[in-house]
């Protein structure tokens, strides 16, 4: 019986040490699983976190891209420099020229100028421009100019350049010049101590200067017009007529270059910054103002249903039809849908500015002195000329409905803003890149681009 006995307890016994050990290896292994776990959990998270730190600090290296004071990003020009012939061109804006402090307004190089040089040529570079992506458009505006279809029924294209010889202005008096024949053409006399100044002996403004103005539509160019056309009835001004296109009256009917043509391809040629001390023969200085898209669509809106001057365009009566509502903001959205769907082409007041200006430089690489429309009436004043405005939108004979007359910003939506900003993203990134800020477009044409000075 003792050793029945002895064997049962022994066998309970090793039974007993046997589970316990069981159980000290369980334990063991799972906190030894779960330490490697919360090990591996911890090594993964900080590895994820040292990843999300360094994607979030590239993203803010890379912040937005760069782009030059003169519309390029930093890319390699592609090499068309025409070695093989033994010459070599270069971009205006790489050009090595010394800075001018002549005093004219028309000079950018000054502290306190209200310009900054614009290249068209620079921004719509396919390789480097900060527009390259609508360089497509400036190609299309020649092939459409070439083949009789751009514009038809419209206003002439061209620029006017004035000369003016120490032309001196007393306020209130307006000299009248003997008009002699064959006199619409360049200047090339030398013009010497240049820039604007006072007469100390007679009070008056005197200029010597040699400008060229592009009427980018809707931005003050009939005014700047009517201004060009009164300094030129003063004594030593010569104003020559750079009417280089004049759209078909035949859609379709294909356009022949022609003398004017190539008088104004040359005119370009001598095209130039604000010069130091003198203008060579035939060197001229060209000046545009642009507008904020936003508010230039009102205006652009009211000339493309017929308003003075644009009355037999051929698509005013459509536009009427499909998009005169019972209040302005209706309109407005009517019409921003229609030309987004329809295209800019319909009209060449509704043209993005740097097509426009693109176009009527003829593609050429030029410098433009640029301002803001802001500033037209000091433009108007350095004339002499401060209340030479040529059209007012909302007067009763000018645009043709009520509610076109009554148009104003406040009548955009968000809809109709987006579409806007969108269709002159173009014109946006141009004004940008010059200053000039568009507040109204920033929430649907982002900020991409900083401006290297």
């Amino acid at each position: 019986n003792f050793t029945t006995a002895s064997r049962r307890a022994v066998v309970v016994l090793a039974t007993v040490l046997f589970m316990i050990s069981i159980n000290f290896l369980i334990r063991r292994t799972g906190t030894e699983f779960a330490t490697a776990a919360s090990e591996e959990t911890m090594t993964n998270a900080s590895e994820t976190n040292e990843d999300q730190k360094s994607e979030s600090k590239n993203k803010k290296s890379q912040g937005p891209s760069r782009v030059s004071k003169d519309q390029l990003f930093q890319c390699e020009k592609k090499d068309d420099s025409g070695e093989e012939e033994g010459e070599e061109e270069q971009r205006w804006s790489d050009r090595s020229l010394p800075t001018s402090s002549a005093v004219s307004l028309f000079n950018c190089d000054l502290p306190d100028a209200l310009c900054n040089y614009y290249y068209p040529a620079n921004f719509f570079d396919e390789e480097c421009g900060l527009g390259k992506e609508f360089a497509h458009f400036v190609r299309e505006a020649e092939s459409k100019r070439l083949n009789g279809t751009l514009w038809n029924f419209m206003p002439s294209i061209g620029f006017p350049t004035l000369t003016m010889d120490n032309v001196c202005m007393e306020e209130g008096v307006t000299p009248v010049k003997q008009r002699l024949r064959g006199q619409n053409k360049l200047s090339e006399k030398v013009l010497t101590n240049i820039g604007k100044r006072t007469n100390e002996d007679t009070g008056e403004t005197c200029m010597t200067e040699r400008l060229s103005f592009l009427h980018v539509h809707k931005a003050g160019g009939t005014s700047l017009h009517s201004v060009f056309n009164h300094i030129n009835s003063f004594p030593n001004t010569t104003l020559a007529r750079h009417k280089f296109f004049t759209p078909s009256r035949k859609p379709g009917t294909a356009i022949n270059e022609n003398r004017i043509y190539s008088l104004a391809q040359e005119s370009l040629r001598h095209a130039t910054k604000y010069p130091s001390s003198e203008f060579a023969p035939q060197e001229h200085v060209v000046f545009a103002a642009v507008r904020d898209p936003v508010e230039r669509f009102i205006s652009s809106i009211g000339q493309a249903m017929g308003a003075n001057g644009s009355g037999h365009n051929g698509i005013a009566p459509v536009l009427k039809e499909e998009c005169i509502k019972s209040t302005s903001r209706e309109t407005l959205t009517c019409l921003a849908k229609y030309v987004r769907d329809h295209g800019f082409w319909i009209e060449l007041h509704f043209t993005p500015q740097v097509i426009d200006i693109s176009f009527t430089t003829l593609g050429t690489d030029v410098p433009i002195a640029m301002f803001s429309f802001k500033e037209l009436t000091t433009i108007l004043d350095n004339f002499g000329r401060p209340k030479a405005h040529g059209r007012d939108g909302s007067t009763d004979n000018y645009r043709t409905s009520p509610v076109l007359r009554n148009m104003t910003v406040a009548d955009y939506d968000e809809e109709s803003l987006q579409i806007v900003c969108q269709i002159y993203e173009m014109d946006v990134r141009m004004q940008r890149s010059l200053g000039m800020e568009v507040p109204r477009c920033d929430p649907f044409v982002p900020k991409k681009f900083n401006v290297q000075n």
